[in-house]
């Protein structure tokens, strides 16, 4: 599950901090064996696995993309080479479905499905890839209406990632809803690193090239500069590299909680 900003260039910073384990991207292998053709098209909601809802009614997936695992032999894979073409892949496709990369900076998240074993052995190569949004618990919350291009206007802020503790000093910073009390809050403008084929970067490179572009995102959030604000970003860490998880996520970290949002505060005082 994903764990989950420095007013100015001269702010204050905070190291990084890895996420561990698998961020998003949750995979499930269904038992059913459909061909290509009966799965749910681009754009159509589903409740659970496969089946398909109104978009207006409560739903837990969006479907993204279908798209096909290529390279593969007849053998069924390793979980871990589908994932590392699954998610890499789907992640890309969530990111142009909803307008931007900044997903890693809200709730929403990719999550890939492909074949059974059984489907595997009768030719099927696909790979479902939907958009999910997850609760603080880390599970699929059911909502309504669709999020096709919900990150290119001002959608951001119905999905942003808060955090009830700090996300440059504790392990899990406990991801909360923004509209209760929390301490930081991630801000749009993700820092893509590289290719999942590249190197991992080391924590002193990532730390390096974030500084700069963290501070510089939480001063177009924030609007001022402060002393109460400063930034931290977290990473995913080279387990998640390989699967497309290559971006820096930048937070605006206040030194109290609050309840209310840091978007625009300006000088104005920190919410109570």
């Amino acid at each position: 599950m994903i764990g989950l900003l420095a007013l100015s260039l001269a702010s204050t910073t905070a190291c990084t901090s890895q996420v561990s384990g698998s961020p998003d991207g949750e995979v499930v292998r269904p038992s059913l064996t459909p061909a290509a053709t009966d799965l749910p098209r681009a754009g159509q909601c589903t409740d659970g696995a496969l089946a398909v809802v109104d978009c207006a009614k409560p739903h837990e997936g969006e479907t993204v993309d279908i798209g096909q695992f290529t390279g593969m032999g007849a053998d069924y894979p390793s979980e871990r080479d589908l994932r590392r073409q699954g998610v890499a892949g789907c992640r890309q496709a969530v990111a142009g479905y909803l307008g931007s990369p900044d997903h890693d900076a809200t709730r929403l998240q990719a999550h890939v499905l492909w074949p059974s074993r059984d489907g595997w052995a009768m030719g099927h190569r696909w790979r479902l890839c939907s958009v999910v949004e997850l609760g603080p618990d880390g599970q699929r919350r059911k909502r309504t209406g669709a999020l096709r291009d919900l990150l290119k206007g001002a959608g951001f802020g119905q999905v942003q990632l808060c955090a009830q503790g700090s996300p440059s000093k504790d392990a899990d910073p406990k991801v909360t809803l923004c509209d209760g009390p929390h301490l930081a809050e991630a801000v749009p403008g993700v820092l893509d690193l590289g290719e999942p084929g590249d190197p991992a970067p080391s924590r002193e490179q990532v730390d390096e090239k974030a500084k700069d572009h963290c501070a510089t995102a939480v001063a177009g959030y924030v609007g001022a500069q402060r002393s109460d604000v400063a930034a931290s970003w977290r990473s995913f860490g080279s387990q998640a590299w390989s699967e497309g998880f290559t971006a820096v996520v930048c937070y605006a970290e206040a030194t109290r909680p609050f309840t209310g949002r840091l978007w625009g505060l300006g000088t104005n005082p920190l919410p109570a």
